[in-house]
């Protein structure tokens, strides 16, 4: 094995246990640093050590490979993680490196989110499928996904500990850990608050074991263990197909965009919809308020005419 990959081993769990990165990134920024490896192993069979890498052999590795901006900068923040994990746990005498690098800037755009009509069309199809079993855990999740405005990974990990009831036994709240491993509390809308709520019933008809996910497999070799993102994404798929949208807002992560401009358009603060979403900085956010046309223009109209 080349001295360059041996390290990478105890790289991606260290991003998720010590760092509290996603599993999904830190699988992704894995696979950034092994590709360099690989790549470094032909260009440079010379170096035979990470504290050898230099801020030029980086360059070199992106004017090979010419990324697309979001991808070279992902390769930058992999690089860092990787930099970062080498000189504090490994204790090697790193060179910069990837921090005299500047990640390019991406071109802004504004996320195609689907209208409150659109994702009532995709509830709609997701239910009626010829398997029963199907079509409503794939309406659960999708409703589920748009009523918190959650990110897949977030519901998906999501246990029965961190569901909060009401009088009447009625889910009210989740608290959900995200990026960072950052914990927020979510008040249930009242479509999250009906799918989370008919999903337990039927959770509870079949019996849940001692699986601790709310949403998992109740049979066969994965019994108890989460639905994978694969899982949701197929379901948004056939959803999607079968109501008419178009392929570009067929991702779950599109319900979490119509969540936040749904808010956006009902008059809520950017404050509100930053708690919601979890962002960690309102310039994340702000680009809702770039989607509401009708208020822009509304906005517009509202100043007096002096002509």
């Amino acid at each position: 094995m080349s001295p360059l990959l041996s390290p990478i081993a105890a790289f991606e769990s260290y991003l998720t246990q010590e760092e509290g990165l996603s599993p999904a990134t830190a699988r992704q920024y894995r696979h950034d640093c092994l590709s360099l490896a690989a790549w470094l192993g032909q260009a440079r069979p010379t170096l035979e050590q990470w504290t050898h890498v230099a801020v030029r052999d980086l360059r070199a590795y992106m004017q090979h490979h010419k990324p697309a901006p979001a991808r070279a900068r992902r390769l930058v923040s992999a690089w860092k993680k990787l930099w970062g994990y080498l000189s504090h746990v490994e204790g090697l005498p790193m060179q910069p490196g990837p921090a005299e690098l500047k990640s390019p800037k991406l071109p802004t755009r504004l996320p195609q989110a689907l209208m409150p009509t659109e994702v009532s069309r995709l509830l709609t199809a997701a239910r009626e499928q010829l398997n029963e079993d199907k079509g409503f855990r794939d309406w659960a999740i999708l409703a589920f996904l748009y009523g918190t405005a959650c990110r897949v990974s977030e519901a998906l990990h999501l246990t029965f500990g961190n569901i909060q009831f009401d009088s009447d036994n009625l889910p009210v709240s989740v608290r959900i850990v995200g990026k960072g491993d950052k914990e927020r509390l979510v008040f249930l809308s009242s479509t999250a608050q009906r799918a989370l709520h008919q999903w337990l019933k039927v959770r509870r008809a079949q019996g849940h074991g001692t699986s601790p996910y709310v949403f998992s497999h109740l049979s066969g070799q994965n019994a108890g263990k989460p639905f994978p993102v694969r899982t949701v994404e197929a379901a948004m798929h056939r959803a999607g197909v079968r109501a008419g949208l178009p392929r570009a807002k067929c991702t779950p992560h599109k319900l979490r965009h119509a969540h936040a401009t749904a808010l956006m358009d009902a008059g809520r603060r950017i404050e509100e919809v930053q708690e919601v979403l979890g962002h960690a900085s309102i310039a994340t956010t702000r680009i809702y308020a770039q989607v509401n046309r009708s208020r822009l223009a509304a906005t517009a109209a509202s100043l007096p005419d002096v002509l």
